[in-house]
């Protein structure tokens, strides 16, 4: 491993291979590290990604980087990046591994991490018949009796399309609900069934989820449960906050039109600046990140 890079990417899901892949296609010098914590680690497979529907996650990962190899000035290491600071020119970063390494510019593909509520059952089912994207997921299980956990006032972006899956669709707050008196009336308009009562356990056979059980006893018969994500996002690092990048309210990095953030050299792209959480999308951002830095160091090459 060199010591010195033009660009470092920090996380090798969708985005970071993207960007990595943009970048060797400009034979920029890259070090792209990833400590394999795959978001979509606990789904079977990836959907809505044109040549690629239906595929085994890691097995798209493990193409991608396949296809990589011919980029000869593309460097992988499974490492974690602890630490990330800016020099007079470009940055220094700490890896697990005790490398220290140069890069001139940081691209965060890190993504985020799921926060998962800690009812029974509930880990053990998540991307088997839990599930939080209908476009990924939601082909496949129309027509069954759906669950929706939300208690979130935005998870009404979301009911249309959950709503048109189901034969029969619950919805569960796991405690007083939060939604407004014109929300409430859609859902008794509709036959959505609100339970406001805590979920004691999720009871499933295997990976098939079978009925929620609620505090009072009760049980609710269901195939498919999916939920809402936990807001603020929470980002599986620090680094971009230690070097003062901003975020939004839903706790996203702010990116302009080539993904960069407000900190001149340092680019976002993947699931930690979209509120859209698909694999081709990640893909796609990871592609404009990778050509944004891209262009910024061969701009400061041409000037120099």
């Amino acid at each position: 491993m060199n010591n010195d890079y033009e660009a470092l990417i920090i996380g090798g899901g969708p985005a970071g291979l993207a960007a990595a892949m943009t970048l060797g296609r400009m034979s920029r010098r890259v070090l792209l590290c990833d400590d394999n914590r795959p978001r979509n680690a606990p789904s079977q497979h990836v959907n809505n990604f044109p040549s690629h529907d239906g595929i085994h996650p890691e097995e798209w990962r493990k193409q991608t980087r396949k296809d990589l190899e011919k980029y000869k000035t593309i460097e992988s290491a499974s490492d974690t990046v602890l630490s990330v600071e800016k020099e007079s020119i470009g940055f220094k970063a700490k890896l697990a591994s005790g490398k220290g390494i140069h890069a001139k510019k940081i691209i965060l593909a890190y993504g985020v991490e799921d926060s998962l509520p800690a009812i029974p059952g509930f880990k053990e089912l998540w991307g088997k018949s839990i599930f939080h994207c209908p476009y990924c997921h939601g082909f496949e299980i129309r027509g069954s009796k759906l669950g929706f956990l939300a208690n979130h006032p935005m998870a009404f972006h979301g009911l249309p399309m959950i709503f048109d899956l189901a034969s029969h669709l619950t919805i569960f707050t796991n405690g007083k609900a939060v939604y407004s008196p014109e929300q409430i009336a859609i859902l008794k308009h509709k036959n959505i069934e609100l339970i406001e009562t805590k979920i004691e356990k999720l009871r499933h056979t295997g990976e098939k989820l079978e009925s929620v059980v609620l505090e009072d006893k009760r049980t609710v018969e269901l195939e498919v449960l999916f939920t809402f994500p936990s807001m603020p996002f929470k980002l599986k690092s620090n680094i971009g906050e230690s070097l003062g990048c901003e975020r939004t309210e839903f706790g996203l990095y702010k990116a302009n039109e080539r993904n960069g953030t407000n900190i001149p050299g340092v680019y976002a792209c993947g699931d930690n600046m979209s509120m859209v959480h698909t694999v081709l999308l990640a893909a796609a951002s990871g592609v404009l990140a990778g050509a944004g830095v891209a262009y910024e160091l061969l701009q400061e090459r041409l000037i120099s």
